[in-house]
């Protein structure tokens, strides 16, 4: 990463003018997707004025700010990296950051008496997908920023931005390539794509490859269980037994399901990728180590976080423009089980 990055390093990356970038950094008058697009290159190319520029809407004073989540995040590496991304950005402002975790209604109720006693002016969810919490979240009229989303939220109504991995395009983009250039005519989706927005693309960035190849969509190859099913590499063994023959490729719905279904596969006797190729997503620190190393899709999981703050503070400075899905960029990482 070059150490002083300029608003004309930023122009040239993005392939805008310089005045575009500039304007769309101090908050002037530009298109959405154009003020979006320049504020992730600022954030992940390291640009040091993108955090004046951030503050220049005016005076935030003392704020909190609490992180609901379903499940503990700490022990999860993914999540420490996107966790270290929303404390870096706070470093500049006097916000103090609560964690909370949600796993019943005695929870929820809990938390529910914290926000009777103490003041949040804006809320980040991580991995918090039940519609019934939600609904009551945003009759709160606080300033709400999502990282992923629930698939079903046409009801939902309030204020609140969303922010998630580009999805849908990695995967297409990659399943045509392996169309072209590995043969491949058959894909399986391994994972729930009702649990979440992002694995819902996933599932339909597959399934758009398929028809853009001209190649029949059998879910016959895929594994659609719903979250009851554990995914342990014991259980999806037996239901990659019960398939009617292998894919090509499995697509999973993250890392974390791919390599249970390489320790599958190995019960199995299956060789990867000579018998069946597999891809994950999310690019965590086990998928370079795995045997053999997993095909996966690389979000900068410091800068998602550091986006999430940066449209949090948007929504508290506008808070009725607006709701926002912000995408963030996935690269494809190439591995062995391709």
């Amino acid at each position: 990463m070059k150490n002083n990055v300029t608003i004309q390093d930023l122009a040239n990356a993005l392939g805008m003018s310089r005045n575009t970038v500039s304007k769309a950094l101090n908050g002037k008058h530009v298109p959405a997707k154009t003020r979006n697009a320049v504020i992730n290159a600022a954030i992940e190319m390291g640009y040091k004025g993108y955090k004046l520029a951030a503050s220049s809407e005016g005076s935030l004073g003392q704020k909190r700010f609490l992180i609901l989540s379903a499940r503990l995040l700490m022990n999860i590496n993914y999540y420490i990296h996107v966790l270290r991304g929303i404390e870096e950005s706070l470093t500049d402002y006097d916000i103090e950051l609560v964690q909370f975790s949600i796993t019943n209604s005695a929870s929820f109720s809990k938390l529910k008496r914290y926000l009777a006693d103490y003041k949040v002016d804006g809320i980040i969810c991580i991995e918090f997908f039940e519609p019934e919490y939600i609904t009551q979240l945003l009759e709160l009229g606080l300033a709400l920023v999502f990282l992923d989303f629930p698939l079903h939220t046409a009801d939902l109504k309030g204020r609140y931005d969303i922010v998630l991995p580009e999805s849908h395009d990695a995967v297409k983009n990659l399943c045509l390539q392996l169309i072209r250039d590995e043969h491949c005519q058959s894909f399986g989706f391994v994972g729930d794509f009702r649990h979440c927005r992002s694995f819902y693309e996933r599932f339909t960035g597959m399934k758009e490859a398929l028809f853009l190849a001209d190649l029949p969509v059998d879910l016959r190859f895929s594994i659609l269980n719903d979250d009851s099913m554990s995914y342990e590499p014991k259980d999806l063994a037996e239901a990659i037994r019960n398939l009617p023959a292998l894919p090509d490729c499995f697509i999973a719905a993250n890392d974390s399901i791919a390599l249970n279904i390489l320790s599958a596969l190995k019960i199995l006797k299956v060789h990867v990728p000579k018998d069946v190729k597999v891809v994950g997503f999310d690019n965590i620190a086990e998928a370079k180590y795995s045997t053999p190393p997993l095909t996966s899709f690389n979000v900068n999981k410091t800068s998602l976080g550091k986006r999430i703050i940066s449209i949090l503070l948007e929504r508290l400075a506008h808070p009725t423009q607006a709701n926002q899905i912000i995408y963030i960029s996935s690269k494809t990482i190439i591995r062995s089980t391709t």
